[in-house]
């Protein structure tokens, strides 16, 4: 629709009149539609105390399509069975057959047609308000209530130790010295590492970066690393140990790293030193533990816990970082707690990094409780009547939510349909499922199944009570997986036979996407591109235009309301500026996009963004370009199951306050089943993590209406606050009792009304 728009915009702009008197632009004007705010390449306009807005940008919010005359330079809206007719100048506008004399008509401002925002969108069956305080026009599409998507009432968790109150949170430890304690009470462990063992094997891989020494400290064997230069890729300047835990732990074993740790000299700008303890297997490199630990020049104790991986026995540790730097380590061991109760969650853990936001206390989180209880609760009502219409006073009405209208969810595989333990935890715990790997166009193609593995796992999500769905990925221009064991897109995609033949590269492009919506229409998002910032080999040879095709197409073949997403990864920190640029060309090219993807693997040895940075990101990606945003891979892959724990807090939080944030999902959930070391939820035996307590207690304790009641008034109307969802409705009222299951959802005028018969 939007090129449509834009063909008869290209028209119509070619129309020059001037502009009225009294005519100025007000950047201070905000317009939200449907709680998403808009974004114009012309500023709204005041005229004789009307806001005129761009005619395209309103009427292609509100689904009107337009048409062009340009012999009576008459734009004609039409949505349904509701025709709007204005002509460029003209006082007098039409409604149907009605005529309407508008105080500020149509015009042109900056080569735009400027239309009145109340007038146009009242028309098309709107609810219109201006928020003097915030000089905001906010808008409302929707009508009534909205259609209850699915009466599936999941078991989810119903017992907590804390308070539904909001700011009755989780608060956990964060540095060394707050674990020692736990360490003095730990009994039963078994050395299986010891700094005598470090001083035997461990040999230096990078000595073009620095040297290693063992030397004596107030009679204590000292490790002392000495950095004098950084290496492009950290990797080169690393103590190695390629069989330090060969034949020494079982898989699951419960093991800890303790060490001291003090900077002799050096490090960054404060004084502090940093190294990085692996431990991988040696041949496919996937990490068991791979975290950072710091210090000044104190000795500072670390605290590392891991759950032991059956031959993930190679250890190193990583040096250089800065230059110069020189750190010594004392007191190296590993114990192992096989055959003991303890969990990771029992043991200390420190990464040997503090963030001041994850604290309790923390200034931004006051605001952000304040924004959930503004952005994500309403007013609901019910309206009783008897069966003659007569209202019914003083009746009994409890409303209980059964389902969120906030998405959130998990990626998921085949254990859904060959597991039924896992199948069971993620119907606990998620309302939105998305295909972690076999919908993406390689496995897809790949698989002969009938059905597909991709059909069978949304099926089974059926089955669970899955409400929400997303398609990963249409397009992503990357060949191989990590393992190098599969193509994530079909290898002929990549050959120059067809990058050269534009025709046969677009035919082919198509008839995928085509294939994928049409395959799976319940999706109601698609991730249509997928991290541009660091994969672009389609587009260097065909050039960043061909994306415009690619949303259009997944316009024309995906369901009506579908959401299209740019999915980006790390990038949108790593690669700022390329990241703003993807969304600037779209902003440009009038791309037909709806919403950003925000993968946030924040894991050991990426940059860990603090919830005032999130936040700021997400400001920009609502008030400059008008997105909407998800959080669709949500990873912290960090032994530190306190910090993991914290940072998920804080992540949802910030995340569930932002207006513009339509879901939180993680990209797996258990460890048994975890693409990396550590998910958040559950350990590999299904014990619940802090994480997981975190996560429940969020989602189902203070973001969950429970047993609200009210009772109706003389007009038989009752009224509760609460947060928006799926609701069973219990009337009790002249010795009856009747249930109705409905949904409030935002921007719905959420009036139920329920007849006692």
């Amino acid at each position: 629709m939007k090129k449509l728009l834009s063909l008869f915009l290209s028209v119509l702009m070619i129309t020059a009149l001037f502009v009225p008197m009294g005519t100025y632009a007000d950047d201070s004007i905000k317009v939200v539609i449907d709680g998403a705010n808009q974004v114009y390449d012309v500023m709204p306009v005041i005229v004789n105390d009307r806001t005129l807005v761009p005619m395209r940008g309103i009427f292609e919010a509100l689904g009107a399509e337009i048409a062009w005359d340009d012999a009576t330079k008459t734009v004609t809206g039409t949505k349904g069975d509701i025709k709007i007719v204005l002509t460029i100048g003209n006082a007098v506008a039409k409604v149907g057959d009605t005529e309407v004399t508008l105080d500020s008509p149509a015009a042109i401002v900056s080569d735009r047609t400027m239309v009145p925002v109340r007038f146009i969108s009242e028309s098309l069956g709107c609810k219109v308000n201006w928020i003097g305080d915030t000089r905001t026009v906010e808008i409302s599409s929707k009508a009534g209530m909205a259609a209850l998507k699915s009466d599936v009432h999941r078991k989810v968790p119903t017992s907590f130790e804390k308070s539904n109150a909001l700011d009755d949170l989780y608060f956990f430890p964060q540095g060394g010295k707050a674990m020692d304690e736990i360490f003095k009470s730990l009994q039963g462990a078994k050395e299986i590492y010891s700094m005598a063992d470090l001083k035997e094997r461990i040999k230096n891989s990078g000595e073009e970066y620095g040297q290693m020494e063992f030397i004596q400290v107030d009679g204590k064997e000292v490790l002392r690393i000495t950095t004098t230069s950084v290496p492009q890729t950290l990797s080169k300047a690393i103590l190695k140990d390629p069989t330090a835990f060969k034949d020494r732990f079982s898989g699951g074993d419960i093991l800890l790293f303790t060490f001291k740790l003090r900077t002799v000299s050096g490090g960054d700008e404060t004084g502090k030193g940093k190294i990085q303890i692996q431990v991988e297997h040696p041949e496919t490199y996937k990490k068991m533990l791979f975290e950072y630990a710091s210090a000044g020049k104190e000795w500072e104790q670390i605290y590392l816990p891991l759950e032991g991986k059956q031959d993930h026995y190679s250890m190193g540790i990583r040096f250089g970082f800065y230059a110069p730097q020189v750190v010594e380590i004392a007191d190296f061991q590993v114990l192992d707690f096989a055959g003991t109760q303890y969990t990771i969650s029992d043991l200390p853990m420190t990464g040997g990094e503090t963030y001041p936001e994850l604290d309790e206390g923390a200034e931004w989180r006051t605001q952000a409780l304040k924004d959930i209880e503004a952005n994500r609760k309403g007013d609901f009502s019910v309206v009783v009547k008897d069966k003659d219409g007569n209202v019914i006073p003083n009746a009994e009405v409890e409303f209980d939510m059964f389902e969120h209208e906030y998405q959130f969810g998990a990626s998921t595989n085949n254990k859904i349909y060959t597991n039924d333990e896992y199948a069971k935890r993620f119907a606990e715990n998620f309302n939105t499922m998305v295909v972690e790997h076999t919908m993406k166009w390689g496995p897809y193609e790949e698989d002969t199944g009938n059905p597909k593995a991709a059909r069978k796992t949304v099926d089974k999500s059926k089955e669970l009570g899955i409400k929400y769905f997303r398609g990963h990925t249409l397009i992503w221009e990357r060949d191989l997986s990590s393992s190098g064991a599969s193509y994530l897109t079909p290898a002929y995609m990549f050959e120059d036979e067809m990058l050269l033949n534009r025709p046969k590269f677009d035919a082919t492009v198509e008839a995928f996407i085509k294939e994928m919506c049409e395959a799976f229409p319940e999706m109601d998002d698609w991730d249509v591109v997928n991290e541009l910032t660091y994969y672009d080999a389609f587009r260097q040879k065909v050039g960043d235009e061909a994306m415009v095709q690619w949303f259009d197409w997944a316009r024309k073949y995906s369901q009506p309301g579908t959401d299209l997403y740019y999915n980006e990864t790390h990038g949108v920190w790593e690669y700022k500026d390329e990241f703003w640029g993807y969304l600037d060309f779209f902003k440009k090219n009038n791309v037909d996009i709806d919403a950003i993807g925000i993968q946030s693997h924040n894991n050991a040895g990426r940059y860990f963004p603090q919830p005032t940075e999130v936040k700021a990101m997400y400001d920009r990606i609502a008030n400059e370009y008008g997105l909407k945003l998800k959080v669709t891979e949500f990873s912290c892959s960090r032994p530190d199951a306190y910090l993991q724990a914290a940072h998920m807090r804080d992540l949802m939080i910030v995340t569930f306050a932002h207006p513009a944030s339509t879901g939180f999902l993680m990209w797996d959930f258990w460890d048994g089943g975890s693409f990396s070391a550590y998910a958040p939820l559950y350990s590999s035996e299904w014990g619940l993590k802090k994480a997981g307590q975190v996560y429940q207690d969020l989602v189902y304790n203070k973001w969950w209406t429970k047993d609200a009641k009210a009772t109706t008034n003389a007009e038989g109307k009752a009224s509760v606050r609460g947060f928006y969802g799926d609701y069973d409705v219990t009337v009790t009222a002249n010795g009856k009792t009747k249930t109705v299951s409905c949904a409030y959802h935002k921007g719905y005028d959420n009036v139920l009304e329920i007849t006692i018969d």
